[in-house]
């Protein structure tokens, strides 16, 4: 498990240990499904980013924004490899517009709408560490290239879960694919 796999996995507990059990969860539209896999159309919403650092985008939404306004935890947590570095977003509430967004009070935090886009998923279970992703990946890429998807970018993983929650974890790959409806 990378280093800073372990450092978002113990800033995690710290937070979902003081949160709630129910999240708002990010909408989707199953498009198709094919063995495995789903098909899905995400309609864009307002997301925060950072370099990997849980505990920046944790303060974002408990009040460290110019705004001082304190923003629910939502699911899921997407990482993905940019440009050689790990990034981890957080998606806000639908509530949250790019016109009622508070802006961030750090420049570690960007606020962005997502564009919306075609992504094909494969869920798995277990706690995610580099091997599990490697694994999921590479049968991500041979079911959509047995599917003639074209994959865009970098993998996405979306973590669902609490690391205290030892059964029955959620956690999804997404590529985002090249579809037309």
């Amino acid at each position: 498990m990378s280093f800073r796999l372990k450092i978002v996995m113990l800033a995690s507990i710290t937070f979902f240990t003081a949160m709630g059990q129910k999240y708002e969860t990010q909408s989707f539209r199953v498009i198709k499904s094919l063995q495995d896999l789903e098909i899905r159309y995400y309609p864009p919403v307002m997301k925060i980013q950072s370099d990997n650092n849980f505990g920046t985008l944790f303060g974002y939404i408990s009040g460290e924004n110019q705004g001082k306004t304190k923003i629910a935890m939502t699911t899921p947590v997407y990482i993905k490899d940019s440009e050689g570095q790990e990034v981890m977003e957080f998606i806000l509430p639908n509530s949250f517009k790019s016109d009622n967004t508070p802006i961030p009070s750090t420049s570690k935090v960007r606020v962005f709408e997502s564009k919306p886009g075609y992504f094909v998923a494969l869920g798995f279970g277990g706690y995610v560490n580099d091997k599990s992703k490697k694994i999921q990946t590479e049968k991500l890429k041979a079911l959509a290239e047995q599917h003639q998807l074209k994959l865009i970018g970098p993998p996405l993983l979306l973590v669902y879960n609490s690391p205290f929650r030892l059964f029955n974890r959620k956690n999804e790959m997404l590529f985002e694919i090249a579809y037309q409806e």
